[in-house]
């Protein structure tokens, strides 16, 4: 199959269950609330691209509440114990239907520019796999044309030497890495700063995120 694929990993927006390192600062609702803004925002960014857009979900709730995501979007349950296995069973899944590459990202990125996307689709046809550095040491994007478990075995997420380590593990099996667009996760309070400041600075910024901060800030007086 010539064509290539994308995946986007998230996770059913029940209160208490998601986003919660941005708690107590919001409330399980206003994390839930978050965290489905910033997946349809991702998802109808992904949509505009010529790429298959699969979406697996974690089973914090019932599937019903992804409804309002795109309707070209096919949808899976997550597999695995550990987001490694989760990311790998995921491309796994898709890169044996036939396609020809596939995308992987999360839907903790706000304001995410598909030209990003595309742009490491571009670096993919150059390489063996690719990855979009995220400004903490992780990648928000992996991207590869087959399947390879090793780079996501023995990760420590949520640590600063994610990239690097699976870097090491490209040069340890041969492979040829490329590098594309760097971007910030929304993740902590620390990061929600960040984007209200990116918010205040292009106040001509749209979309459900935007949305959902103006709500939240009017709410807080």
């Amino acid at each position: 199959m010539s064509k290539g694929a994308l995946i986007l990993l998230t996770r059913i927006a029940v209160p208490g269950r998601v986003k919660t390192r941005l708690m107590p600062l919001l409330s399980g609702a206003e994390c839930a609330a978050l965290q489905k803004a910033m997946t349809l925002d991702t998802a109808y960014a992904l949509a505009t691209l010529e790429r298959e857009l699969f979406i697996f979900y974690s089973d914090e709730g019932p599937v019903e509440l992804l409804d309002e995501l795109p309707e070209k979007a096919r949808l899976y349950p997550q597999k695995g114990r550990g987001l490694g296995a989760r990311m790998y069973n995921a491309l796994d899944t898709v890169l044996t239907l036939g396609y020809k590459d596939c995308l992987l990202l999360g839907s903790d990125l706000p304001l995410l520019d598909p030209g990003e996307v595309a742009k490491a689709g571009r670096i993919l046809e150059e390489k063996d796999i690719v990855f979009c550095p995220s400004t903490d040491g992780g990648y928000w994007l992996v991207g590869m044309h087959t399947p390879f478990r090793p780079v996501f075995q023995g990760q420590r997420y949520s640590t600063g030497s994610v990239l690097a380590d699976a870097l090491a593990c490209c040069a340890a099996h041969g492979l040829r890495p490329g590098l594309g667009p760097v971007r910030r996760d929304l993740d902590t309070p620390e990061d929600l700063a960040w984007l209200l400041a990116v918010k205040a600075a292009n106040p001509q910024l749209r979309g459900r995120v935007m949305d959902w901060l103006q709500t939240w800030q009017g709410s807080r007086g």
